[in-house]
C-alpha cells in the first residue's frame, strides 16, 4: 500500500470514529511518540528526538484545544493542567537530552488513557 492510501485510509478511520475512541487513540499515539523520543534520545538521534517529541506536543495542543470549558470547568481545568505537565516534561527532555521527563510524561498520560478506556467500559 502506498504512503499516500495509508495516510487516506488513516484519515477515513479517525474521522468516521465515535470521539471517544479518538481521544483514546490520541493518548495512545502520545505515549506511542514519547516512547520513541525515549529511544532517539538514548541513541543521541536529535532529529528523530525532535520529530517525536514535537508530534506529541502537537497532540497535545490539540487535546487541550478540545477542552470545553464552560461544559464542565472543573474537569477541564484538571485536564488542562495535566496536559500542561506533560508538555512541560517534553520540553524539559527537548532541552536536556534527559530521558526521565519523557517518562514522567508517557506515565501521566498512560494513566489517562486508562482511566477513558474504563470509563468507556473497554
Amino acid at each position: 500500500m502506498s504512503q499516500r492510501a495509508a495516510n487516506a485510509y488513516r484519515k477515513v478511520d479517525l474521522e468516521s470514529a465515535p470521539k471517544d475512541q479518538v481521544l483514546v487513540r490520541l493518548l495512545d499515539r502520545f505515549v506511542l511518540d514519547v516512547s520513541h523520543a525515549r529511544e532517539a534520545v538514548t541513541r543521541r538521534d536529535i532529529p528523530a528526538k525532535a520529530a517525536a517529541i514535537d508530534h506529541a506536543a502537537r497532540i497535545l495542543v490539540e487535546l487541550q484545544a478540545s477542552l470545553d470549558h464552560e461544559a464542565s470547568p472543573d474537569l477541564c481545568g484538571r485536564l488542562a493542567g495535566l496536559y500542561g505537565f506533560a508538555n512541560d516534561r517534553l520540553n524539559a527532555a527537548n532541552l536536556t537530552l534527559n530521558p526521565a521527563p519523557l517518562d514522567e510524561a508517557a506515565k501521566i498520560i498512560e494513566v489517562l488513557a486508562a482511566a477513558f478506556r474504563e470509563a468507556q467500559g473497554r
